[in-house]
């Protein structure tokens, strides 16, 4: 039983030294591997919060985009509406331009008639001035060839007066 009693102890002993190497060992490895788990905890994490940063950086410039996008809409739905009062307008200028340069051609179409109408009696002015000139002249030579006639008819009444003692004819009183 001695012999029983000191393997017993020593095979306890043996037993134990292998449990405590054992769990010397365990313990090492437990540790190591959560020391490998604690940092690859850690990397995840500080990956997580510039996943998180990049996304809040994304969301401020999405954000951001997203507000310019709106002016521009808006910008460009204010800049079409000017657009089409502008369009409107020209083509209210354009239609009035249009009304304006019939009235201008038509004008002047009434006046190159007017001028023509204008030279037309200008020459039958100076026609008529003419003619007036010239039966003026006719009017003058004939109130002289008369005042003539009338000289005439005056010697020959005093010639038939004084040649005869005859009654004078009406044209000699």
């Amino acid at each position: 039983m001695a012999y029983i009693k000191k393997n017993v102890n020593i095979f306890l002993l043996i037993v134990i030294i292998v449990i405590v190497v054992a769990f010397a060992g365990l313990t090492s490895y437990y540790q190591s591997t959560y020391r490998n788990l604690s940092q690859s905890y850690e990397n995840q994490i500080e990956n997580v919060n510039n996943l998180l940063d990049d996304i809040n950086k994304q969301r401020a410039e999405l954000n951001q985009t997203a507000l310019q996008l709106s002016v521009r809409e808006e910008r460009e739905s204010e800049l079409s509406t000017q657009y089409l009062d502008i369009k409107e307008d020209y083509d209210d200028v354009q239609d009035e331009l249009e009304s304006t340069e019939s009235n201008l051609e038509r004008t002047q179409d009434e006046l190159a008639d007017t001028e023509l109408s204008l030279i037309n009696a200008q020459n039958q002015i100076s026609s008529l001035t003419a003619t007036v000139g010239e039966l003026q002249s006719e009017i003058n030579n004939l109130e002289e060839d008369k005042g003539d006639l009338m000289d005439d008819i005056d010697d020959l009444c005093e010639t038939i007066q004084t040649q005869t003692n005859l009654t004078l004819p009406e044209e000699c009183s």
